[in-house]
C-alpha cells in the first residue's frame, strides 16, 4: 500500500487514517472553542452532542497517538536513524507545542513531545514486555479516576439551570471571550510551565496516551504483516464486529451516566465500584470502537470507492501538524475575543457544521497544495530543524 500523494516511499494507510483522525480531533475539540457546556435545550445540539460523546470522544486522539508510535517504528527502521536526531525531533515538537499551547489550551504537542522521550527510551524492549506495559498503563484510566484524579471538583454543573450561570460567567469574565490577542497569550503562557506535568496526572491523557503509542509500535513492529494478509472479507467483518461490540458497550455506558450519574473523566455522582465500571465499560468500548474506525479506513484503503476523495484525505494526512495548528488559529479567531467573539453563543449543531466545513476546505486546499510541495509548511520547518539542513520544499 503506497501512498496516493506523490511519495513512494508512505503508506496510503497511514496518510489516510492520519487525515481522518484530523476530523475526529476537529470535531471534539470545536466544542472546548464554542460550546463546551451542557445548557442545550434543543433535541438537535443534544442528539449532536451525544453523536460526539459516542462516536468521535477520545477516539480519534487514540487513533491519532497510535499513529504516533506506528510513525516512531518507521523512523527506527530508516538507514540513517540516530537517537540524537529523535531527541532533536521531539525538541522542535515541543517547541511547536509551546507557541501553539500560547492560543490554545487543549494542546497535545506538548504531550507527545514529552512522552516520546519515554518512547525512545523503552522502545527497544521486547514486543511482550510492551504491551505488558501498555495494558498497566491503560488501566491507569479507570484506577486513577476511582482515586480522584479527574478534570475538577466542580464539573460537570448540577444541573442545566448551574451550567446556565456558568455560561453566562464565562461570557462576562473569561479571557478568552473578553480579552485581547495579547491577552490571550498571557493567559496561557501563565499555565504553559504547568503544561509540562499537569496531564499527567489525568487518568484520560498522560498515561493512556503513552499506551497508545507502546501499541502502535508494536503494531508495525510485529503486527503489520498480519494485518496486510488479511482478505477483505475478513477486514470487513473485524470492523463490522467491532462496530456492532463497541456501540453496545456505549449503550451501557449511556445508561449507567442517566441511571448513576457516572461521567466518564469528571466529578461522579455514582460510587466509587460504579465509577469503576462506569470507567472500565468505558475504557473497553472506546478501544473496540477506536479499532472500529480503524478497520473502516483500512478496508476502504483497499476498495476502489470514493478514491478521490481517499486521496484528498491522505493528501491533509501527510501534513495533519499543520492542518491542527490550523485549525486552532482558524478556530481561535472565530471563537475568541480578539476575534468574532462567537465563544460560548453557539449550540452543539451549529460548531459541528463549521467544523465539517472547515475541514471540507482544509481537504481541498492539501490537496492543492501536496500537488506543489513535498511537505506541510510546519512539516517542512519541523523537518529542517530535526536535519538542522535547508530542504527543498516546492516539487
Amino acid at each position: 500500500m503506497t501512498t496516493e500523494v506523490g511519495d513512494a516511499n508512505r503508506i496510503a494507510f497511514l496518510d489516510v487514517l492520519r487525515g481522518v483522525a484530523l476530523f475526529g480531533i476537529l470535531l471534539v475539540n470545536v466544542f472546548n472553542f464554542g460550546a463546551d457546556y451542557p445548557a442545550w435545550s434543543g433535541v438537535v445540539d443534544q442528539v449532536t452532542w451525544q453523536v460526539k460523546h459516542v462516536f468521535f470522544e477520545t477516539k480519534f486522539w487514540m487513533l491519532y497517538s497510535l499513529l504516533f508510535g506506528m510513525g516512531f517504528f518507521l523512523q527506527t527502521q530508516s538507514p540513517d536513524y540516530t537517537m540524537a536526531r529523535s531527541l532533536r525531533r521531539l525538541g522542535v515538537l515541543m517547541l511547536l507545542g509551546c507557541l501553539h499551547g500560547l492560543l490554545f489550551e487543549g494542546d497535545i504537542l506538548m504531550l507527545y513531545a514529552e512522552l516520546g522521550v519515554l518512547l525512545l527510551l523503552l522502545y527497544r524492549l521486547p514486543t511482550k514486555w510492551l504491551l505488558s506495559l501498555a495494558l498497566l498503563l491503560a488501566l491507569s484510566f479507570p484506577l486513577g479516576h476511582l482515586v480522584g484524579g479527574d478534570r475538577g471538583d466542580d464539573w460537570p454543573p448540577e444541573s442545566v439551570v448551574e451550567a446556565g450561570v456558568w455560561l453566562e460567567e464565562d461570557r462576562r469574565d473569561s479571557p478568552l471571550v473578553t480579552g485581547s490577542f495579547t491577552e490571550v497569550l498571557a493567559y496561557h503562557a501563565a499555565f504553559l510551565p504547568e503544561r509540562f506535568w499537569v496531564d499527567w496526572q489525568y487518568p484520560d491523557s498522560g498515561l493512556l496516551v503513552l499506551a497508545c503509542f507502546l501499541i502502535g509500535f508494536c503494531l508495525m513492529r510485529g503486527g503489520w504483516g498480519a494485518l496486510q494478509r488479511l482478505t477483505r472479507g475478513q477486514s470487513v467483518s473485524l470492523a463490522l464486529g467491532m462496530w456492532l461490540v463497541g456501540l453496545s458497550l456505549m449503550g451501557v455506558e449511556r445508561y449507567l451516566s442517566a441511571t448513576l450519574g457516572y461521567v466518564p473523566f469528571e466529578r461522579s455522582d455514582a460510587a466509587p465500584m460504579q465509577v469503576l465500571g462506569g470507567d472500565l465499560v468505558y475504557l473497553v468500548a472506546t478501544i473496540i470502537l477506536s479499532g472500529a474506525w480503524f478497520f473502516s479506513v483500512w478496508c476502504w484503503v483497499q476498495s476502489d470507492c470514493w478514491v478521490g476523495t481517499r486521496r484528498r484525505i491522505a493528501s491533509a494526512g501527510t501534513m495533519s501538524l499543520s492542518g491542527y495548528v490550523t485549525q486552532t488559529l482558524i478556530f481561535t479567531t472565530i471563537f475568541y475575543g480578539y476575534g468574532f467573539g462567537f465563544a460560548f453563543t453557539w449550540g452543539p449543531a451549529q460548531v459541528v457544521a463549521l467544523a465539517a466545513g472547515v475541514y471540507l476546505a482544509q481537504i481541498l486546499l492539501c490537496d492543492w497544495w501536496c500537488q506543489r510541495f513535498r511537505r506541510g509548511p510546519l512539516e517542512w520547518v519541523w523537518r529542517c530543524l530535526t536535519y538542522w539542513r535547508w530542504e527543498p520544499l516546492r516539487r
